[in-house]
């Protein structure tokens, strides 16, 4: 379905987080007659099952309105999240090019729906937001996007009474500069870091990971917040924050502490968060002339779970490196910080790149389980090390 215009996954959107929403589905789309794009599938024959159909035209839908015109590339980004592997896609992608070009493209229609959930929490301050989690710190689970959380409460590991949704709390939205420094609120969104400039030019390893996180779908739905909480050795957002000597900031009623995010992550699925502290956001300094890159290898080349991945910022002074970090995910208990990797491509010389890569081998502890295998995962970091360095080298 569309929520404001966005695509996201009904499944992992509690009912109550549409309060105040534009919400779409394929059954308003047609007003007395068929949508441009209804009719464009019919006319391409661009078929698929009748549950893949619904949401490649809403998808769809997504993007003509914010790209009319829309180029192929565009069309094809906007439509990962719903491809499956029943069938090709040449004329789903003609069917809305062609669409793109009508000029009989609508905006959404808004309705207003009396509220009929059951009791919730859904917190309009930061302060209310704390006392909750003070209150019933026991018993409550936070909730913004909901793409992982949403996941285990549908197989039973998570009570869905238990969530509180964030999404309404202004103070952990948003991205903005503050004292020479970027800060990235709790519940931006990856399509929002991946299209922020103030992140790319702070950070740049970061809109890289976010562009490989998912679908569009889940990227417009997935917040900062909701992968530092989740605490995945494999979380994509992590090691462009280890680059960029991210700060996180958390609060609780009794006080706000920041937190280095080289320390935030005790042990794989840990945080050292309290049970009554929320994430607010996470501050990145400034430097001027950073350069960085992320780069990971999954099952497939989009929506999967990294194997390995590697997170670089180098800064170059006279055509040398003058500051330097780099780290990894999925290849130890919690991301790591190459400490003997940078220091090596700090040295210089003609075998810097092959030493940082050996320090790399040394310094990765990866295991054996069902994606890939220890061996393979410390090779592979070795090999995309060399890539990222590489690419930033000639950007």
């Amino acid at each position: 379905m569309l929520v404001d215009g966005q695509a996201v996954d009904a499944c992992l959107m509690m009912a109550y987080q549409a309060d105040g929403a534009v919400v779409e589905t394929i059954e308003g789309l047609a007003d007395g007659a068929l949508h441009p794009l209804q009719e464009s599938f019919i006319e391409m024959g661009g078929v698929q099952c009748g549950i893949c159909i619904p949401g490649m035209i809403l998808a769809a839908k997504a993007i003509v309105d914010e790209h009319p015109g829309a180029t192929a590339d565009q069309v094809r980004a906007g439509l990962a999240g719903n491809l499956c592997r029943c069938t090709g896609y040449t004329k789903i992608f003609s069917a809305v090019a062609q669409a793109a070009m009508s000029p009989r493209l609508t905006k959404p229609r808004r309705f207003l729906v009396a509220p009929a959930a059951p009791r919730y929490f859904r917190p309009r301050s930061l302060e209310e937001a704390l006392e909750i989690l003070a209150a019933r710190a026991e018993e409550v689970r936070p909730l913004a996007g909901g793409t992982d959380i949403l996941v285990k409460a549908k197989d039973g590991m998570e009570s869905r009474a238990a969530l509180f949704d964030l999404t309404a709390v202004p103070e952990i939205r948003g991205i903005q500069e503050q004292d020479g420094q970027v800060w990235i609120g709790a519940a931006a969104t990856h399509t929002e870091m991946m299209r922020s400039p103030l992140v790319a030019s702070a950070a740049p390893a970061l809109p890289a990971a976010c562009a490989v996180i998912g679908g569009p779908q889940i990227r417009n739905r997935g917040t900062l917040g909701g992968n530092l909480a989740n605490a995945s050795p494999a979380a994509d957002t992590v090691p462009p924050l280890f680059v960029a000597d991210a700060i996180v900031e958390v609060a609780s009623v009794s006080g706000r502490r920041d937190v280095p995010i080289t320390e935030f992550f005790p042990g794989p699925r840990q945080s050292v968060l309290a049970r009554d502290e929320l994430i607010l956001g996470v501050r990145v300094p400034r430097r001027a002339g950073v350069r960085g890159t992320f780069l990971r290898l999954g099952q497939r080349q989009a929506q999967a779970i990294s194997k390995v991945s590697v997170a670089l910022a180098i800064i170059f002074h006279d055509g040398r490196p003058d500051w330097v970090r780099v780290a990894l995910g999925a290849v130890a208990p919690t991301v790591v910080r190459a400490r003997e990797t940078e220091k090596a491509l700090m040295a210089g010389g003609w075998d810097a790149l092959q030493r940082a890569k050996d320090a790399v081998r040394a310094e990765v502890r990866p295991i054996d389980d069902l994606r890939s295998t220890a061996e393979y995962r410390r090779e592979m970091a070795a090999v995309l090390l060399e890539r990222a360095v590489r690419r930033v080298a000639e950007a």
